[in-house]
């Protein structure tokens, strides 16, 4: 039985490949792919994510616009994916704005969870606004999905935003709080740091996009931006797949080789821990554990769904 998706996105490099990588495997069923303002204002993350789906041959899946700013109304956005989201590619593939559904995201996260109960995994890898607001429509949304995978927060509290917080919980601090403390069902969370140390060699990036198929020309194009970036600028020992990783554990949980359950919350306030996760390593508060924290996985298996996606 294929496995029923619903991927929130703010498309953004890592976000293609991920949505990419769902795309390609035949065991996986995407019913909605739902926008939010985070790497890039939402209008460029409707028009990336419609891109990804033309270039995959995939327009069928149905893409909807949602929340334009985080819960307290301000808009953060990433740097290293370029002004449009895609690493500013030249020519890109022009799309059809009018494929984008009338249905508001997060309407459309209730409806589809709704007609089918138990059976939905949401793969959340943005700010984690349409899902806050879910919760906050519907209070028994959490009850109603099978699972969840965040990509976001940071377990050593080194951020690559301000100074204690990842990019996905620091633009909307307040969603990704009533997210971790709302939801009601297993939910699982790869880090900043996790993405960072289970990353792929450049070596092996080098090879990968340089395939030579019409895939793998457009993962080169829209990823050089951030991977030079990080390669040249940061000297990054490795190519990271932030939302790639999560979503290669999501469709293949065999993937994860080590994980840890712990009671998880996000820090709110703070001039420099904004959007901070904080994780009860020892259990002090005595609460219900509420987040499995993925912290290694195997780069082997992760590769060869890498490889096979780009063909």
């Amino acid at each position: 039985m294929a496995t029923k998706l619903i991927i929130d996105v703010d498309t953004g490099v890592d976000d293609s490949e991920a949505i990419m990588l769902a795309l390609s495997r035949s065991n996986v069923e995407i019913l909605a792919i739902t926008c939010v303002n985070g790497n890039v204002a939402i209008d460029n993350v409707c028009k990336n994510t419609l891109r990804v789906l033309k270039v995959c041959g995939r327009l069928d899946v149905p893409v909807y616009k949602g929340a334009c700013r985080s819960m307290v109304g301000t808009k953060k956005h990433a740097e290293a994916h370029g002004d449009d989201g895609q690493g500013d590619v030249m020519n890109p593939e022009p799309v059809d704005m009018s494929l984008m559904q009338p249905e508001h995201a997060v309407n459309a996260i209730l409806r589809i969870t709704d007609e089918n109960p138990g059976e939905i995994t949401l793969i959340a890898l943005a700010p984690l606004t349409n899902v806050a607001l879910a919760l906050r429509l519907d209070p028994d949304f959490g009850r109603k999905l099978k699972e969840v995978f965040i990509m976001g927060g940071n377990i050593e509290g080194r951020g690559n935003k301000n100074l204690g917080a990842e990019f996905n919980f620091y633009a909307d601090p307040e969603a990704a709080y009533i997210t971790l403390h709302e939801l009601k069902c297993p939910t699982n969370l790869l880090s900043l740091e996790a993405a960072e140390a289970n990353g792929i060699e450049w070596e092996w990036y080098d090879r990968w996009v340089n395939m030579d198929t019409r895939k793998s020309r457009f993962i080169k194009a829209f990823s050089r931006k951030t991977a030079e970036f990080n390669r040249t600028l940061l000297k990054h020992p490795k190519y990271s797949p932030y939302d790639l990783l999560t979503m290669a554990t999501a469709i293949d949980q065999t993937v994860i080789t080590e994980s840890v359950d712990e009671w998880c919350t996000v820090e709110i306030g703070g001039n420099h821990t904004r959007g901070q996760l904080v994780v009860d390593w020892e259990n002090k508060m005595g609460n219900k554990l509420n987040v499995r924290i993925i912290k290694k996985v195997n780069t082997d298996k992760t590769k060869a769904y890498f490889m096979s996606m780009a063909m």
